[in-house]
């Protein structure tokens, strides 16, 4: 799928893959269907026909009126929240895990916003503001910014700022680049970022190393992520794998922080090699 570049990616489709981390026999298609369904009846809210393949809407429906019609079906009608009680659960990064139970994390929140607004014919975007992702709607007053994690809350620029100021209860930098719409690749490594953190959490090395591969199969250069699937490849005794995967990231990065105790595990694997020869 990311063979093709980026504008190929089905986020939907993506997000599904990712799952079958977890849930290898996974049938994608009833979670489409279910967003297919989803979309439908908020054009039929909007005296919509079923969308074509490529649905277009038409130009006197305002961007506003279709993102409150969205709202009223995912957050009103089916309820659709942020799971703020069990935050850390892998099954929060996971699509299908999402549409099943109705909660999920800010940003899996927000795909399923992107997908039903792609479907309805709204283009809706992933927007990465750092602690909290979002969606993000041009309009003709400028972008508007969806907190699909609260109900679909629509905010400015400016509120989101106050937003991540109060989270963090102290005052941040912001940069331009944190509000504008973030590539299906970059969205991706995100969702597979909340996704390895958790299982880390969880000392669930098999499927951290899983989405580790799948993070360099977005990123391959990531110096950090080699690092991090050479860790994972040490936990779980693939010594080889290790070695190669860490002496890459020292190639790559000879002067992090952390060289010297790469090193330190690159010796200790290959004495291990030795030992086992």
């Amino acid at each position: 799928m990311i063979a093709g570049g980026d504008a190929t990616i089905d986020l939907a489709q993506a997000a599904l893959l990712i799952a079958c981390i977890e849930y290898p026999d996974l049938d994608m298609q009833p979670y489409l269907a279910q967003l297919d369904a989803l979309a439908r009846r908020v054009r039929a809210s909007l005296a919509l026909p079923p969308p074509d393949i490529q649905p277009v809407l038409p130009p006197d429906i305002a961007p506003l009126t279709v993102l409150h019609a969205i709202n009223q079906v995912l957050f009103t009608e089916e309820q659709f929240r942020g799971n703020q009680d069990d935050y850390e659960n892998p099954e929060n990064s996971y699509l299908n895990k999402v549409l099943e139970k109705h909660t999920g994390l800010p940003i899996t929140l927000a795909l399923l916003y992107i997908e039903v607004g792609k479907r309805v014919g709204i283009p809706i975007y992933g927007i990465g503001l750092p602690y909290h992702f979002m969606a993000g709607c041009s309009t003709p007053e400028g972008m508007i910014y969806i907190d699909a994690f609260h109900e679909g809350r629509l905010l400015t620029q400016q509120e989101c700022k106050d937003y991540i100021r109060q989270m963090l209860r102290h005052r941040i930098k912001f940069y331009l680049q944190w509000f504008k719409p973030v590539s299906h690749k970059l969205f991706l490594v995100r969702l597979l970022n909340n996704l390895k953190r958790a299982y880390l959490e969880r000392e669930q090395y098999e499927h951290t190393l899983a989405v580790c591969d799948l993070i360099l199969a977005l990123t391959p250069h990531a110096a950090t992520e080699l690092r991090d699937r050479g860790i994972m490849h040490l936990q779980l005794k693939h010594y080889s794998r290790a070695l190669h995967d860490l002496i890459a990231y020292v190639d790559l990065a000879p002067d992090a922080e952390d060289r010297y105790e790469m090193q330190g595990h690159i010796k200790a694997i290959r004495q291990m090699i030795a030992m086992m020869n």
